[in-house]
């Protein structure tokens, strides 16, 4: 069973403030890849990510055919800090039933917490004389991790859990 550590939780928190970079790598049935950068991330419990569905049209197909995926987070700044999360994510979207379950969470406590992320968390680094559009969330993807690798420089393939 994967625990984060402390450290994995914090820098999970980080994008949109200057350092991470996070990207969450799907493929559909037939073994298309597709990469996506992610603004809006957190953690749930010791082991779920969640990420905000605005823009995933080629991520949700491709989960809806192969729940198999893993993010990539890097932080520049701090080393160590690197590591590729796998396991297998669902796009909870509105409409499901509050009781749906993943791996332990349901629907309704994804969605009532994480369903309006841009009014949780609104985007700090957009200057104040730029309009920030109005997101339109579908969603939440929610990925229970089931490896840990580290992608730090000589330690690069290495499973952490």
């Amino acid at each position: 069973m994967v625990i984060f550590t402390r450290e994995m939780k914090d820098a999970l928190r980080v994008p949109g403030k200057g350092g991470s970079l996070i990207y969450m790598a799907t493929s559909s049935l037939d073994g298309k890849p597709n990469i996506a950068a992610m603004r809006f991330v957190a953690t749930h419990g010791d082991d779920k990510i969640l990420i905000s569905d605005m823009f995933l049209l080629k991520t949700k197909m491709n989960l809806k055919e192969n729940p198999e995926c893993c993010i990539a987070i890097c932080h520049p700044l701090d080393s160590g800090r690197d590591w590729v999360f796998k396991g297998k994510a669902i796009d909870i979207e509105y409409g499901f039933p509050p009781d749906f379950d993943w791996y332990g969470v349901t629907a309704k406590e994804i969605l009532d917490k994480w369903g309006d992320w841009a009014s949780l968390e609104p985007p700090k680094e957009v200057p104040p004389d730029i309009v920030f559009p109005k997101p339109a969330q579908r969603g939440v993807v929610v990925l229970h991790v089931e490896e840990i690798y580290s992608i730090e420089k000589g330690k690069t393939g290495e499973r952490i859990q």
